[in-house]
């Protein structure tokens, strides 16, 4: 922990490059003798990108590196062996004495953290390491949910300095009782309560983890997939907005919007949006300081809506959930609103289905096909799953028309090639002349047409519908934008097949 240095000769920059100040127009030091850093031999001060040693002990090179002035203190990452940094801020009190007085009430109270490690900070406040079996909010308040803020619990990722370290003060760190941390359930067994009432520790079996890489439990959506495109973007160092503040504040609001909604529908979910935006905060460039406030700054989490419920309604939220996991729609979303959506649905197909189905088919390619199955003639009006089979086909050829029209070099279909096929995330439509090969997954062919002859059939009521939604899908695109050039890959344009 290198000493604070003077801004004006180590000013603090923004990564693209330009002076960091602060809201009155001063310089911010890029060592503020409270982030991880170190002076060499001769002087010279140097970051540390910390977030590589949340996986990996220092070397002993890089040990003797970051020791070789004597002018250095010491700090340390929250999370390793489950340990949490209890750190109390005397500014959130009205006095030292105040905040003194404070802490020996709570100590007193919870008798168990007289055996914990315990240190005093350089501005006078206290710190205490305890490990949490689970731990789920960073600020907090010994007065109870939605108390007054007092400090925060630094976890997994979070770096706190040490003793015997010369803080910003000039006055040292200094350790009160070093002996092992003491081990508690969970922060609300010591007395410690989210400053925010929505923000209160849920039960161990509901515990969300940060991003995943890997996908997550079926019924279980992951909440950075269920945000818009644009706070998945901020998630990865992006800002789309005027500011990375900007960006990130949007980002937070629409994690929390969706914590709401999916606590309100009884959605599970894994993510925390808090957890959410200090990875992006990461990403962006921002240190940790300067997230915390932005963090702070949203006053209303629990009045937060996901940006598709406050343009579009309950509606356009349950078909996020259902494009991520249609068992989760199917058991959450409530069954009157289902078949209203179901309505919905048929009857925009209904009416513009058959007046654009063969509208960009070359008359060579239209089907102009008698279908028959079994021996029965498809055009006949009784043989109802019939009529319905020759629907889903036309579908079928409808959307395989449409894939020739996407640009060069992302089309399966070149000019002059008999065979045909496009790819989606559960279908595989494939033609050679008048031949017609459909297959779903694991299902293998569910529709195989030989000429004017439908030979293999297996089709669900669930194929049908989904082709005709993707059919005005894709319809309704192009009518949108009809002289936009595509853009999208092949497989996100039948990415609901």
């Amino acid at each position: 922990m290198a000493p604070a240095q003077d801004p004006t000769r180590y000013p603090a920059r923004d990564r693209d490059g330009s002076l960091k100040r602060d809201k009155d127009g001063a310089l911010m030091p890029a060592f503020t003798g409270k982030n991880p850093s170190y002076v060499d031999s001769r002087g010279i001060p140097h970051l540390i990108r910390h977030t590589q040693y949340q996986d990996r002990m220092p070397t002993q090179a890089e040990l003797q590196t970051w020791f070789a002035n004597p002018a250095n203190g010491i700090g340390t990452l929250g999370g390793w062996h489950n340990i949490v940094w209890i750190d109390v801020d005397v500014k959130q009190f009205e006095s030292q004495q105040a905040c003194d007085q404070r802490i020996a009430d709570w100590l007193s109270q919870y008798p168990l953290l007289q055996q914990t490690l315990t240190e005093r900070t350089h501005s006078g406040g206290w710190r205490l390491a305890v490990r949490v079996q689970e731990k789920s909010f960073t600020n907090f308040s010994l007065n109870g949910v939605g108390g007054h803020h007092m400090g925060e619990a630094l976890g997994e990722g979070r770096f706190t300095v040490l003793s015997p370290t010369v803080g910003p003060s000039g006055k040292a760190y200094v350790n009160v009782q070093r002996v092992p941390p003491v081990w508690v359930e969970r922060l609300d067994a010591i007395g410690l309560y989210p400053v925010s009432g929505r923000r209160e520790q849920r039960p161990s079996c509901q515990s969300r983890p940060l991003i995943q890489s890997q996908p997550a439990q079926p019924g279980v959506l992951r909440l950075e997939e269920l945000a818009t495109a644009k706070a998945q973007a901020v998630l990865h160092g992006d800002s789309p907005l005027e500011s990375r503040s900007h960006s990130l504040t949007y980002a937070l609001r629409e994690f929390y919007g969706w914590e709401n909604w999916a606590t309100q529908n009884r959605v599970s979910i894994s993510g925390n949006a808090e957890d959410l935006a200090r990875a992006a905060g990461a990403a962006l460039g921002l240190d940790d300081d300067r997230t915390e406030r932005i963090i702070q700054s949203i006053s209303d989490p629990e009045r937060c809506a996901p940006a598709v419920v406050f343009t579009g309604g309950e509606v356009n939220a349950w078909k996020r959930v259902w494009k991520l996991d249609r068992q989760t729609y199917t058991a959450c979303c409530p069954m009157e609103l289902q078949q209203s959506m179901q309505a919905d649905a048929r009857q925009t197909y209904n009416q513009t289905f058959r007046q654009i189905s063969h509208r960009k088919l070359q008359p060579e390619q239209r089907p102009h096909f008698k279908f028959q199955f079994s021996g029965k003639d498809l055009a006949q009006e009784s043989a109802k799953p019939d009529a319905l089979t020759q629907e889903f086909i036309q579908s079928a050829w409808w959307i395989l028309a449409n894939a020739t029209q996407l640009e060069s070099g992302e089309s399966n279909f070149p000019k002059g090639e008999a065979r045909r096929w496009v790819q989606g995330q559960t279908y595989r439509i494939e033609t050679a002349g008048e031949d017609l090969v459909v297959q779903a997954g694991d299902r293998g062919i569910i529709l195989k047409a030989q000429g004017n002859t439908v030979v293999e059939e297996n089709l669900r009521k669930e194929d049908l519908l989904r082709f005709q939604s993707e059919v005005l899908r894709i319809r309704q695109q192009s009518v949108l934008a009809p002289q936009k050039p595509r853009k999208l890959s092949l497989r996100q344009e039948i990415e609901l097949l």
